[in-house]
């Protein structure tokens, strides 16, 4: 996003055939940030749950920032944190859209015949985790049935970063059987439903931030430029598209993610999610013209008071 498009624009949900476009950094294995759920799945980790984007350094990183005197990434904290304080149950919860989720899976199953549980078991989780040499390596297509698949799965791998991506026609995890079966576009393996979801970042008002931050530099000062854009931003989706529920958070490095939650933004097409995101972009021609404007009718109101 250049300059010239300071306000959000839609994270890249735009192609439901391209399945790399679908998943959203969510949750930073190191950096634990509590926000409050308000709405919204992955990206609407909202709620005192732990969501950020930031990746956890590799090796080769963690020996630069040593260097630098700067705090080393430490895996036993990570799986401290895995094992002790990462919130399982209120991301199930808000993946599957049910409070009870995990309360009991059998009564559960009876009252909604399961519809919920359904959601979350076709959700799509990603894991970057790191091999022994301290590359990265990214898995797609996890999925899990209940919230003791997620955490022994991510006891065990021990990930980096977890991306939550959308709600598929099928679990995530037998991609394979349904891609190979039917080549109908209705009826293989397909993204059903999504957050809209919108990335703010710092560096789109490089231009404009007088206090000396650039790039992923940020103070006090300049952050009152992502305070300014949540407040037009939220107050847009809510007033003028009818949204409610919204999460909002810090993106773990230089920027805020919101999330829309609400059944009917999951639903929206591809042409209306961009939409909505184009409704939010400033043109910087069109803020010309309606400041000539501004100005045009402030000078002719002065002539006609003075006549």
């Amino acid at each position: 996003m250049t300059s010239a498009d300071t306000m959000a624009v839609e994270r890249a949900n735009n192609d439901v055939n391209n399945d790399d476009s679908i998943m959203t950094d969510v949750n930073d294995a190191t950096t634990t940030t509590t926000a409050t759920i308000t709405t919204d799945t992955a990206v609407t980790t909202t709620s005192t749950s732990t969501t950020t984007n930031a990746v956890t350094p590799s090796k080769k990183t963690q020996q630069k920032q040593q260097q630098q005197g700067e705090e080393v990434f430490s895996p036993q904290l990570l799986k401290l944190y895995y094992a002790r304080l990462f919130p399982y149950s209120l991301l199930c919860k808000w993946l599957s859209y049910d409070l009870s989720f995990d309360d009991d899976d059998k009564t559960n199953n009876k009252t909604n015949g399961g519809d919920k549980k359904k959601i979350f078991s076709r959700r799509e989780f990603s894991f970057t985790t790191e091999t022994p040499d301290g590359e990265e390596m990214y898995i797609r297509y996890q999925s899990f049935s209940d919230l003791d698949g997620l955490k022994s799965a991510v006891n065990r791998k021990q990930p980096r970063k977890i991306d939550i991506g959308a709600v598929f026609s099928h679990p995530p995890k037998d991609k394979n059987a349904y891609v190979s079966s039917s080549s109908n576009k209705n009826t293989g393996f397909r993204p059903v439903q999504r957050e809209l979801v919108f990335d703010i970042d710092l560096t789109d008002y490089d231009d404009v931030r007088m206090c000396g931050c650039q790039n992923a530099k940020i103070c006090r000062t300049c952050w009152t430029f992502m305070t300014a854009a949540l407040k037009v931003l939220d107050q847009g989706l809510r007033e003028d598209f009818g949204f409610q529920h919204i999460a909002w958070f810090y993106s773990g490095r230089r920027g805020i993610h919101a999330w829309v939650c609400d059944e009917e933004a999951r639903n929206l097409s591809d042409e209306a999610r961009s939409a909505v995101a184009n409704y939010f972009e400033v043109r910087p021609n069109v803020v010309l013209l309606y400041l000539y404007l501004y100005l045009y009718l402030f000078l002719l109101y002065n002539i006609i008071c003075f006549l």
